[in-house]
């Protein structure tokens, strides 16, 4: 038996242990909804942060727990299932076996490859750069991810990176990652962005510009942070080996035939439509998936047969779950509850302005923690109008601090799109663990301090 068996097997014991001891409380009488609910919700994100389960497993263990023990309706348990984000990760999952069915991520692979083949430094800024730039035009982290990872691991094969060296994660690092996070400074291309915008439209009547959101947060936020992380992915995952990588030895034509056109005509469609969302009101997730019933239908050649047999569904249970664990904490009232009771403690004053600045932003942080990233402008932009009688700032400062909250990921179980792409492209939850820390350390440390003197020289507050 090998020495790691044993650590895994206590941690799985523990785990269950957890569950059912949690499960037998909610059993009990006596407890108070909301503390029925904080204890689900509690239970989760443990579960979630450490590993020690599967993901996948977490969601149905949470799902069992909101139904056997009564914590909340079917409507709030299984509010994942109806999210645009979970059925945008199944449309993108369909496209992406498609894509490596047709030979398309083959074809891509090798338009990119010699761009990236200089040598590793290159060829992770290469990537981060690709990933960055199509946050502009596709509005949505999770499926930029999931269109782009599939090309990615074709990529990995090409330019040499085996399973085991660093560089091959951080290569993946580097366009999984910056395929959001630096997105959370682009007004609609996050989804907690989409949804600050709408819920500061419906409490406070106004909902920002793309261009004032963007003059606010990218050049720190977005380009700033963007070039910290490629900084600290190259520190942290070196090439095994000096020197470049050199190209495998595949072969130097691309895939044709029809299935490759028409894969290529779906995705250019796809792609149109998702940059043009504003004007005809179609939601990511439905294009998607009109571009994934095609290639589902039987006889369209994109896919093999019964390719839902041979799809790997975890992300899709995973990301239902995190988004209903999402929705029963601020259903129940346990982030409202908890963002309550630290704006009460909170050493808030008129005029104090960096002081406000960084325990605003903290407090969203910690409840990114909580109800993980999107429910962070569901709790706190109903508190704006006090938060902004608190501070003595404009609501649109009051509003506006949130962003630095979930653009601040700690670890990656906040942020489905993350924890997606890790799995879709077999990339260790460790390893995201090693750059999401550091980053979020040198952001509190050095980029909040920036970002809160370039609001002073815009003039916010």
């Amino acid at each position: 038996m090998s020495p790691a068996r044993p650590s895994l097997a206590w941690r799985h014991a523990v785990a269950a242990l957890a569950v059912v001891v949690i499960f037998a409380l909610l059993l009990g009488a006596g407890l108070a909804p909301l503390t029925r609910a904080a204890m689900v919700v509690g239970l989760g994100i443990g579960l979630w942060a450490t590993g020690w389960l599967p993901q996948w497993l977490t969601a149905l263990v949470f799902f069992t727990l909101c139904m056997a023990a009564k914590v909340a309706p079917a409507a709030v348990a299984f509010s994942g299932f109806e999210s645009a984000a979970t059925w945008l990760v199944f449309s993108g999952m369909v496209i992406g076996a498609a894509i490596n069915h047709t030979g398309l991520g083959e074809r891509a692979a090798l338009r990119l490859g010699p761009y990236l083949a200089s040598g590793y430094p290159q060829a992770v800024f290469g990537i981060g750069l690709a990933a960055l730039l199509a946050s502009f035009v596709m509005p949505s982290s999770m499926g930029r991810i999931l269109l782009l990872t599939p090309i990615m691991l074709t990529l990995v094969e090409r330019l040499g990176y085996a399973p085991g060296d660093p560089a091959r994660s951080g290569f993946l690092l580097s366009g999984i990652m910056s395929s959001f996070l630096p997105a959370f400074a682009i007004l609609p291309a996050n989804v907690p962005n989409n949804v600050l915008m709408g819920t500061s439209e419906a409490v406070l009547g106004f909902s920002p510009s793309y261009g004032h959101y963007f003059l606010l947060h990218f050049p720190v936020l977005g380009l700033l942070k963007w070039l910290l992380l490629m900084g600290l992915i190259l520190r942290l995952f070196p090439a095994a080996a000096p020197g470049p990588h050199q190209a495998s030895s595949a072969p130097a034509t691309a895939p044709e035939g029809r299935p490759n056109l028409i894969m290529m005509g779906l995705l250019a469609f796809a792609v149109v439509m998702w940059m043009t969302d504003a004007w005809h009101g179609i939601s990511p997730a439905w294009i998607g998936m009109l571009v994934a019933l095609v290639c589902l239908y039987p006889g369209s050649g994109l896919l093999p047969p019964k390719p839902l047999a041979q799809m790997n569904l975890e992300p899709f249970l995973y990301v239902a779950g995190i988004v209903s664990l999402g929705a029963l904490a601020h259903a129940s009232g346990v982030g409202a509850a908890l963002a309550g009771y630290l704006l009460d403690v909170l050493p808030l004053a008129p005029g104090a302005d960096a002081g406000n600045f960084g325990w605003l932003a903290g407090l969203a942080t910690l409840l990114g923690m909580l109800a993980t990233l999107p429910g962070i402008p569901a709790v706190m932009t109903p508190l704006t109008p006090q938060l902004a009688e608190v501070t003595g700032w404009p609501p649109q400062a009051a509003v506006m601090i949130q962003v630095l909250g979930f653009s601040t990921i700690v670890l990656p179980y906040q942020s489905p799109p993350l924890i997606v792409g890790l799995l879709a492209a077999r990339v260790n939850l460790r390893h995201a663990i090693r750059v999401t820390l550091p980053l979020a350390l040198i952001t509190v440390v050095l980029l909040w301090p920036l970002d809160y003197l370039w609001w002073r020289w815009l003039g916010a507050f």
